[in-house]
């Protein structure tokens, strides 16, 4: 082979080599820009996802500090309200629970209001357990059930005993207030779950804590509209579910708590809107079928 056919050769192997580098270089650089694209991809919907995480954690606030308070209490009261309905399994007993669990809310606002009278500039600053005491005080007088009206009894009270009404016990007082407390015309068992689910839980006390946060009356009359309202919406949805799940027909399908003033009804809550809600002082049993 003569040099000039050699030259020839060689120059056309390192074409070929400087060919095959160049494209080696630029399929490489392809690769890194596929790469990066498709990283840029999965960081980009990581941020989206946390944006949506954050969210869920800090919802947009409310317009009102009453309802962001509200809200934040809600966060608590509402598993418990849902876990108390869930456990009935027959629609009257639902029905019951629903109805004493709006009373027993319905009573503590009221609590809370007469306290607020007590504490108002120009009465008498006293706690809500010095006002039990008092009012437990006053139920300690004891009226002997006399035989006879004309009967004189010993002044040294030795004979009172024979005469005195015999002591409830506990479970008697417990009942007895139950009865006096409970919704009248309502299904026991579901009156029992609500007494007991309130009693073993802090919704009063959560509630409470919440109206503190609250030092205008506005704002405080505001909360508790929205919260009765909302409870029975609350307690409407849990009863759509769990009568689905069941295949029962819901043992409540409207509202009997009356919208807030001014309320805007959402989609998801108007299907549950009765007109005519109940007033305040009405907690009458609808008839159940």
């Amino acid at each position: 082979m003569n040099n000039s056919k050699m030259v020839a050769e060689e120059i056309q192997l390192r074409t070929l080599i400087r060919k095959a580098i160049k494209f080696k270089v630029k399929q490489s650089k392809q690769n890194n820009l596929l790469e990066e694209k498709q990283l840029r991809k999965i960081i980009r919907h990581y941020i989206l996802e946390a944006k949506e995480i954050d969210a869920d954690k800090n919802p947009t606030p409310y317009a009102s500090t009453a309802l962001n308070v509200l809200a934040e209490a809600f966060n608590e009261i509402l598993k418990t309200v849902k876990d108390g309905l869930q456990g009935l399994k027959r629609p009257e007993e639902r029905l019951s629970y629903r109805m004493n669990m709006l009373y027993l809310f319905k009573r503590s606002f009221k609590r809370f209001e007469g306290f607020d009278l007590v504490q108002a500039p120009g009465g008498d600053v006293v706690g809500e357990g010095e006002m039990n005491e008092q009012e437990e005080g006053e139920n300690l007088k004891v009226t002997l059930d006399l035989d006879d009206t004309a009967r004189v009894m010993p002044s040294d009270k030795s004979e009172d005993e024979r005469f005195t009404p015999k002591e409830k016990s506990d479970e008697e007082k417990a009942k007895e207030d139950f009865e006096q407390e409970r919704v009248g015309g309502t299904d026991e068992t579901g009156a029992i779950r609500a007494f007991t689910t309130w009693d073993n839980s802090n919704i009063e006390q959560t509630l409470s804590a919440a109206r503190q946060l609250l030092p205008r009356t506005e704002d405080r009359q505001e909360m508790k509209e929205y919260c009765l309202y909302n409870i029975d919406l609350w307690m409407l949805t849990y009863e759509k579910e769990i009568s689905q799940e069941s295949g029962q027909e819901p043992a409540f399908t409207e509202t009997i708590m009356p919208r807030p003033s001014g309320a805007e009804v959402q989609p998801g809550a108007a299907e549950f809107e009765m007109e005519g809600a109940l007033g305040e002082g009405d907690l009458s049993i609808p008839t159940f079928r």
